[in-house]
């Protein structure tokens, strides 16, 4: 009776502090949150052309993006929750996991670059638990949209009118677009989570005119970048956000993909580990994902180095020994795993990849309690699986997962914050 009584004052105390706020004050913070957002995304989706910015002040991007955070944060304090979490298995998994990985700066080699992304990881994981319970999840979508907009009409204009950056001419990719990015692929995956976000503003009642511009400009980059793995992400996506609207058994099948992807990244972990093979060999053919395989067969071979904690958050490249054997043996080298699970796997061993797998697990029961007792809006609900899905979906070809300043890698943290809410009994 007593811890009850002291629950009610606590909610009552609560109440009152966010009454005495002005709302003057409120709107401009969501304000400024929403136009952090905007900026954010700008500055943080990709590196930039060196034409554009040259490759020593690229460290602005990081700073503007952490800067924006800051904004973000401080921003926050000012605004009454709209979104309260519950603190059950799936909200402990989760941080448990983004807390192990920024703690896992200790076992690394402690350079600065280290010591850096994993106190970005830090407040970008807390900043995204303040974006999704300060604002709604509409707004956070529009304003991504728009940063979002910016970059592929930006991307577009250098590709015609300025080829000499927005194309890429070299040997490899003469031709395709690049935009205002240093690499086609960065273009072609910002294109496709804007078509996934267009599509979902239409569905919320967005007009045509508007909705064709975004979605064509972004499709025309996706298209003309010639990122085929992007825009087939971006349409299953699409048709997933689509279908999970006409039909609720649809929802429930698709609420599951994220974890069966986890399990099919763990048996292509366990192929690379015991054949010792450097692609994927079906029959007489060999494929290699464009070389991505190279760097996976690379990585992988040296998961007994350190099994069970991995070798920290940007602890692998960084070891001059495992760089320069990788480029003496291939001429190259891109300080890039290509696959978010195999980042995971490496950079925080065997028990940080289980505890991604069970957070991801909890995230997947938590949906299908949250479909089945109607406690979360249909197309937020549609919107959270179909990013999530996208998201790990691109994280097979491209790492994004502990990306600690890419604004998409951290909403994906965001909407999984976001179904970590509490489950209204059905007897109450």
């Amino acid at each position: 009776m007593a811890s009850l009584q002291t629950e009610v004052d606590s909610g009552a105390l609560e109440s009152a502090f966010w009454k005495t706020r002005s709302p003057d004050i409120e709107w401009i913070a969501r304000t400024a949150i929403r136009g952090s957002i905007t900026i954010n995304v700008v500055a943080s989706m990709g590196t930039l052309n060196t034409g554009l910015l040259p490759t020593e002040l690229t460290y602005l991007q990081q700073a503007v993006a952490i800067l924006m955070w800051g904004i973000l944060i401080y921003a926050s304090a000012f605004v009454g929750p709209r979104l309260r979490l519950q603190f059950n298995p799936d909200l402990i998994a989760l941080v448990a996991f983004y807390g192990f990985a920024v703690v896992s700066v200790f076992w690394s080699s402690l350079n600065v670059a280290a010591l850096m992304k994993s106190a970005a990881l830090a407040m970008t994981t807390f900043g995204a638990f303040c974006l999704v319970t300060r604002i709604d999840i509409d707004d956070i979508v529009k304003a991504t949209a728009h940063g979002l907009f910016i970059l592929v009409a930006a991307s577009a204009f250098f590709a015609i009118a300025v080829p000499d950056i927005g194309i890429d001419h070299s040997w490899m990719h003469s031709g395709q677009w690049q935009g205002i990015y240093e690499s086609k692929q960065t273009l072609g995956f910002v294109g496709a989570y804007l078509m996934f976000l267009a599509c979902y503003r239409k569905m919320r009642g967005q007009g045509w005119l508007a909705f064709l511009v975004v979605f064509l400009t972004a499709s025309t980059c996706v298209l003309a970048s010639e990122s085929r793995g992007a825009g087939a992400v971006a349409l299953a996506a699409c048709a997933l956000l689509v279908t999970s609207m006409w039909s609720v058994r649809c929802m429930r099948v698709y609420a599951v993909l994220p974890f069966v992807m986890c399990i099919l990244a763990g048996f292509l972990f366990l192929y690379f580990y015991v054949t010792g093979y450097d692609a994927i060999h079906i029959g007489d053919a060999s494929i290699d994902f464009t070389e991505r395989t190279l760097i996976w067969h690379y990585a992988i071979s040296h998961f007994d180095d350190a099994p069970l904690l991995g070798f920290g958050i940007n602890g692998f490249w960084t070891i001059p020994s495992i760089y320069d054997y990788f480029e003496q043996n291939h001429t190259w080298v891109l300080d890039n795993y290509h696959s978010g699970y195999i980042a995971i796997l490496i950079e925080t061993g065997f028990l940080g990849y289980v505890l991604f797998a069970a957070s991801v697990l909890l995230f997947s029961s938590k949906v299908l309690h949250l479909i089945s007792a109607r406690a979360i809006e249909r197309s937020h609900c549609a919107l959270i699986i179909g990013f999530v899905v996208l998201s790990f979906q691109t994280n097979f070809t491209e790492t994004t997962f502990l990306r600690s300043t890419m604004f998409t890698s951290v909403l994906l943290v965001a909407f999984l914050f976001a179904t970590c809410r509490p489950v209204p009994r059905p007897d109450l």
